[in-house]
């Protein structure tokens, strides 16, 4: 039987602090996490001087490079087009995430009757946990509730996980409580997946949240499966370690619209998305959301867009100042505007504070 596991399980904490600790709380009034506009380090006026010098050069040094087609040019945002378009609900998150950074509660008292299940992205298994989705949980741990996650097999498809996601709701909901999932990247198409393809989870799962997740297709997807080396390459080390090719397919716009048109999220479910984009040079996916903004004009977190991260009729929030990795994971990002914790609490306030419709 498939666990839902954590390394505290899943226990209500005696912690008792009433929030979580930020890495550096002294300087949070002077713009560490201060909610920004655009692009833009949040740093007093020289430090932003340098950061906009910084990006100046490193934009001076992006040459045009001619890319062979049109590549998936036609397919970017597709989804918005298709279905009904999701609410921007970029200013109630800023909002609550300026509640949080002062120390206040923002979650309603129903929260803990609920339990939070994380739900890891592509190849995140090979991130120590310590790393990866601990601060988020921490977050909600340190206000006493129960959390876990979701064992995925992060190298597969997005229909074999979808089974993990349905057997661990069904575990977590055996005590009665209501089930919140949280996917960060592929594991926020996991989550969906399960809800599109298992009706009997509807009435344990409270509220999706998904982070950063290509619910629509990403281009680089796609544009990565059509270079040899990358299918042939890394997709055979994939399958040599017992994962499947499959778990970047599942990314591709052409099987996010076939895999759709089969399984549309029902609905019902509470659900806030949240995007982000990103001109860090500092950022270890500054290459690849260049490749993005020179090939196709748009801007990116490095590897998904916003005007795919949407599922229809969600809550929609529009980060700027975060790349793929700084949601869920513990960076070396010095300019990060968006704590994980502080991200986390926003967001799951934001999804217990809808309706579920019965």
């Amino acid at each position: 039987m498939v666990q839902v596991t954590r390394p505290s399980s899943l226990t209500p904490s005696t912690r008792t602090r009433a929030t979580p600790e930020a890495p550096v709380p002294a300087k949070a009034a002077q713009g560490i996490n201060a909610v920004v506009e655009g692009d833009s380090f949040t740093a007093s006026p020289p430090a932003a001087m340098q950061r906009s010098n910084a990006l100046a050069q490193a934009n001076a040094l992006r040459l045009p490079i001619p890319w062979p087609g049109k590549g998936e040019a036609d397919k970017i945002g597709w989804i918005q087009k298709a279905y009904p378009p999701a609410k921007d609900s970029t200013a109630e998150f800023t909002k609550l995430n300026q509640a949080v950074r002062a120390g206040k509660d923002v979650l309603p008292a129903e929260a803990k009757d609920c339990v939070y299940l994380a739900v890891g992205g592509l190849l995140s298994e090979a991130a120590p946990k310590q790393l990866y989705f601990d601060r988020n949980l921490d977050a909600l741990e340190a206000q006493g509730l129960q959390v876990g996650r979701v064992p995925v097999d992060t190298d597969m498809g997005v229909e074999n996980n979808a089974a993990i996601v349905r057997q661990a709701v069904l575990d977590a909901a055996k005590d009665g409580k209501q089930v919140v999932l949280i996917g960060h990247s592929k594991g926020g198409l996991d989550s969906a997946a399960a809800l599109a393809m298992y009706p009997e989870l509807q009435e344990h799962v409270r509220a999706l949240v998904t982070l950063q997740s290509p619910y629509g297709g990403s281009p680089m997807a796609q544009d990565l499966l059509d270079n040899p080396l990358v299918r042939y390459g890394v997709g055979g080390a994939i399958e040599a370690l017992g994962g499947s090719i499959q778990a970047g397919e599942d990314l591709t716009y052409d099987s996010r619209k076939a895999f759709l048109a089969r399984h549309p999220m029902p609905p019902g479910i509470p659900t806030v998305c949240m995007a982000s984009t990103t001109s860090n040079p500092t950022s270890p996916l500054f290459a690849a959301e260049g490749y993005m903004q020179q090939r196709y004009g748009v801007k990116s977190d490095g590897l998904v867009l916003p005007q795919d991260a949407f599922i229809p009729g969600s809550k929609s929030v529009t980060l700027s100042g975060l790349d793929h990795l700084d949601a869920t994971g513990t960076t070396l990002n010095p300019f990060k505007p968006y704590q994980p914790e502080d991200l986390t609490l926003s967001l799951v306030a934001m999804a217990l504070n809808m309706p579920k419709e019965r």
